[in-house]
């Protein structure tokens, strides 16, 4: 009975290490849900980097037009997905976001984040798990989704394709 009372706080210790990430997330911004088309990359010629590789399948030209599923439980890109991804939503300084990505050659005046106030910025706590590891809010119908200073443009995509007029 002696040895019981450390046992027990080793195991209230190590259950409260793994509820902490899920604790600290967030739910996804207001609008965010749903589908998302993608039509550009900004820069249109990505530098790549030693200290960071981005998925080739993702980032290149032939992903326009795919679509990504936000929800707060799900992320889903083709065939790759993100079961509670662990969203932290956070607004960043435009300083701070520009010296983030500055070596990767997109400005904050070619993403339109060059507005003078903070960026609103969703970081997925499932690394290797997605091709892209952060969400940049840029306006309600409007995101970004970036690794290692790649951006891919996305418009909101209900999914709904109006029939052929006669």
């Amino acid at each position: 009975m002696k040895n019981a009372l450390p046992l027990w706080k080793t195991l209230a210790l190590t259950t409260m290490i793994a509820i902490a990430p899920i604790a600290l997330a967030q739910n996804l911004p207001a609008g965010v849900g749903g589908y998302w088309k993608i039509t550009k990359m900004h820069p249109k010629k990505p530098v790549a980097t030693p200290d960071c590789t981005a998925n080739p399948a993702f980032f290149s030209k032939m992903a326009r037009g795919s679509r990504v599923l936000m929800s707060d439980r799900n992320i889903v890109w083709g065939g790759t997905s993100a079961t509670d991804p662990v969203a932290r939503v956070s607004m960043v300084d435009p300083a701070e976001f520009s010296a983030h990505h500055s070596q990767a050659g997109a400005t904050m005046h070619e993403l339109s984040l060059d507005r003078g106030s903070k960026v609103e910025v969703i970081t997925l706590g499932a690394p290797g798990t997605l091709p892209f590891d952060t969400v940049v809010l840029l306006d309600p119908s409007r995101i970004y989704f970036e690794r290692c200073g790649i951006f891919m443009e996305a418009v909101h995509d209900s999914g709904f394709v109006a029939p052929p007029l006669r």
